[in-house]
């Protein structure tokens, strides 16, 4: 295993030097034998950090050294989790080779090179000012795409198709929520309530004002805003599972435990920085309905997200697919939606107003048989089968059908075998391969215009406060 010459220039410091071949080397055979997240994002020349969107828009921010320090360690840990993933991914004997070349444990010196890089770069302005300058993400948005299916002129029929399925979509919600079609039985589903568990208050905040809540603090933010499912099963494509790989390489969902992924996320909101809570179930597939069903393949994956204001109160819940699609925005009240957004190119959907929940409600979301669109939102005494909840790094290890287990994603993000028809239509809006499933941090969720759904700055650019 022979390392390849290390260009970033860290003078005679042997230690630092070291560090960059490990690196070198732990990249290369993650490589060819493990997993290798795609996002968090890697930020060239700095193997020890990683960055989201979020931790990205503080690159060009004027911080003083005690938040440029809170920087710094978040891009840390952010690499740091990407790590622990790409070891759990290799088997024993190639960790073991690794190993007995530096004669170190691995995830321990992981963090002894943090501390050597961090102490060179730090004591650099050069070196610092060549970080602000690489963490800038990239757009998910392919500009040669757009460019061969010249974009300007193809745009036209795909922004037309999107006012008609907006202007159904809010058909669909003017509805009486007794009129909704049930095509099957409704199956709640729910992440187990418990008794006296308090909402945590405010939260701490870093010196870059980022809330920082403790685990005890973040479960119980999960489970207190935690949805109940309320989903019209016709079929086990519309129960929530565990997603596998057949043996053949072919992706699925295991129904026999109802699962949802979680993570934290952030974003900003009037020069405050707000968190986020990610809920993710896995669908078996979105049926094809016909023989001309672009929609339709294997895997669906839909998200909720919540945005907690800086008083713990929901600010906003918004949805999507895990192709990136069907972005649905459900304000409170606090919230209208600018006027220059109504003429957006594709303008964000709104299909109605959060609802309020007294005490003891919870939110139910209606899901659609099927396509799994939400098709309403409404407080109810919740109830519903034991929705268990893991972790979203454990879809970095899906298991195989007789043992073995990978990621659930390519190296560039996209779920193998959940493609869709649709990608022939679609691909000059600049989205790869558009309607299938994709990881976190991936999702361009508009075809008409720019937009991602973790974009730092998305609720600034959208809504404003109501006076």
């Amino acid at each position: 295993m022979q390392s390849q010459p290390i260009t970033l220039s860290v003078g005679g410091n042997a230690a630092a030097k070291r560090c960059l071949e490990f690196y070198d080397d732990l990249d290369k055979v993650v490589s060819e034998y493990g997993v290798s997240p795609s996002r968090p994002e890697r930020i060239t020349g700095f193997p020890y950090l990683r960055m989201t969107r979020f931790l990205a828009s503080f690159s060009q921010q004027n911080l003083d050294d005690a938040a440029l320090q809170s920087w710094l360690m978040r891009l840390v840990d952010l690499d740091q989790q990407a790590r622990s993933i790409e070891l759990a991914s290799l088997e024993s004997s190639v960790k073991s080779e690794l190993k007995s070349i530096y004669d170190v444990d691995l995830a321990g010196f992981l963090t002894e090179c943090v501390e050597t890089l961090l102490s060179v770069d730090r004591a650099n302005p050069e070196r610092m000012a060549l970080l602000r300058n690489r963490a800038v993400t990239n757009s998910e948005y392919l500009l040669l795409n757009q460019i061969l299916g010249l974009y300007p002129l193809s745009s036209i029929p795909v922004k037309m198709g999107i006012r008609r399925y907006h202007e159904k979509t809010l058909a669909v919600y003017a509805e009486p929520l007794e009129m909704l079609p049930i095509y099957g039985q409704l199956h709640r589903f729910q992440i187990p309530r418990e008794d006296g568990i308090d909402p945590p208050g405010m939260l701490v905040r870093d010196d870059l004002g980022i809330p920082n809540p403790t685990g005890t603090q973040l479960q119980a933010l999960f489970k207190i805003h935690a949805p109940v499912w309320e989903i019209d099963v016709v079929g086990s494509y519309d129960l929530p599972g565990k997603p596998f790989w057949h043996a053949e390489g072919k992706p699925d969902v295991d129904h026999s435990i109802a699962l949802v992924y979680h993570y934290p996320s952030y974003t900003h909101w009037q020069d405050r920085a707000l968190l986020q809570l990610n809920y993710l179930i896995w669908f078996s597939e979105r049926p094809r309905v016909s023989t001309y069903d672009i929609f339709g393949g294997k895997l669906d994956g839909l998200l909720w997200r919540v945005t907690l204001n800086t008083d713990g109160t929901v600010l906003i819940y918004d949805s999507m697919h895990a192709c990136g699609c069907y972005h649905y925005f459900f304000p409170t009240t606090a919230l209208a939606l600018r006027p220059e957004a109504k003429h957006l190119p594709e303008p964000p959907l709104l299909p109605q107003l959060a609802p309020q929940l007294a005490a003891g409600k919870s939110l139910v979301i209606r899901v659609a048989t099927g396509n799994h669109y939400i098709q309403r939102l409404y407080a109810d005494t919740p109830s519903g089968q034991p929705l268990h909840w893991r972790k979203y790094r454990e879809l970095y290890a899906t298991p195989f059908v007789g043992g073995g287990q990978r990621s659930l994603f390519r190296s560039d993000g996209l779920v193998a075998g959940s493609v869709r028809l649709e990608r022939w239509l679609l691909w000059p809006m600049g989205i790869p391969s558009p309607g299938a499933m994709r990881e976190r941090g991936r999702q361009a969720t508009a075809f008409v215009g720019l937009r991602h759904f973790d974009d730092a700055q998305l609720l600034n650019h959208l809504f404003e406060p109501v006076q």
